[in-house]
């Protein structure tokens, strides 16, 4: 712990019951006012840093009495001046430098840090330093979206807006590289569990649009492309018509062919 420096001020001074100062006065120190209070026998010479011998000062040839270095931690000394009885406190001549390193270096000089941790811990549950454990039914994360389109998150990169998620609800998803926008993992969903659901409809919860793991893609509206529709079993249709007899086999029809019958 560090040692704190007294004496060498204007006010630590060696004084007889007069209040004269006393040149060469010896000087004890202790750690209270009251007669109960104890000897301080730990002090330190500021100018070699040895221990000063019987822990008794010599006020100089003015009165004053001489820095020193009080015992590790302790902020608070008294003093007594040769035969006068009274112990008068030391003011402690570190304040300022101390004041400066709390300022500049000190590491959470008061506990806020440490108090926000606390407060952090309790409301979130954490596994480790940086990994969160969620309550059941809660959300890890609650945020009240504003109205408008601002970003409730964003991502930058070199100063390149990233993806973001909106006020609005909306997600838009731009990759910062050449990477896909969107990627679906499904190994551990089964074959009729939906990777990709749209609910639609009037009650707004009915599944309208959806894609299987199996890459089957399930619609209740129509299929409408701009362009060509290129599949096994779509595009190139073949179309028969006429009465049954007239039935292609069925060795002959391919997926997508269409049979109208008439007559």
């Amino acid at each position: 712990m560090e040692r704190y420096l007294f004496g060498g001020g204007t006010a630590d001074v060696a004084e007889d019951v007069d209040g004269g100062r006393v040149a060469g006065a010896p000087v004890t120190i202790w750690d209270g006012p009251t007669d109960t209070a104890n000897r301080v026998m730990d002090l330190v010479d500021v100018e070699n840093g040895s221990q000063i011998e019987q822990s008794t000062l010599t006020a100089d040839e003015y009165g004053y009495i001489l820095p020193f270095l009080g015992p590790p931690g302790v902020e608070r000394l008294w003093a007594k001046a040769g035969t006068v009885a009274k112990r008068v406190e030391l003011i402690q001549m570190s304040l300022s430098s101390r004041l400066a390193k709390h300022l500049t270096t000190d590491v959470d000089p008061h506990k806020d840090r440490e108090y926000t941790d606390r407060k952090f811990d309790a409301a979130v549950g954490r596994t480790g330093k940086n990994d969160v454990a969620t309550v059941p039914g809660d959300a890890w994360l609650n945020v009240e979206a504003a109205s408008g389109t601002n970003d409730v998150l964003r991502m930058n990169r070199a100063g390149e807006v990233g993806t973001q998620l909106k006020s609005n609800g909306t997600l838009y998803i731009q990759p910062f590289t050449n990477n896909t926008g969107l990627v679906v993992l499904t190994k551990n969903t089964s074959e009729t569990t939906n990777a990709i659901n749209v609910q639609g409809g009037a009650d707004g919860a009915t599944s309208v649009f959806r894609v299987r793991r199996s890459g089957n893609v399930l619609i209740t509206g129509s299929l409408q492309a701009d362009g060509n529709v290129i599949a096994p079993n779509v595009g190139s249709a073949r179309v028969y018509s006429g009465p049954a007899s007239a039935l292609p086999p069925t060795s002959q029809l391919k997926p997508g062919d269409v049979w109208l019958q008439y007559g």
